[in-house]
């Protein structure tokens, strides 16, 4: 199992976590840059860390 990409899904559970945290005391800026990054966090996940 590869640490780092298990450590990287954690990190998005996280920031989405955040983001509903954000969105739930109206700090919508903060809410959307948490889903951006979460996003980002996925993708490079899966581009780069997770193996075919």
């Amino acid at each position: 199992m590869n640490a780092l990409a298990v450590g990287s899904a954690a990190f998005a559970v996280f920031l989405f976590a955040v983001a509903l945290v954000a969105m739930t005391v109206g700090e919508l800026r903060g809410a959307g840059l948490a889903f951006l990054s979460a996003s980002l966090v996925i993708y490079l996940r899966e581009k780069h860390l997770v193996g075919d």
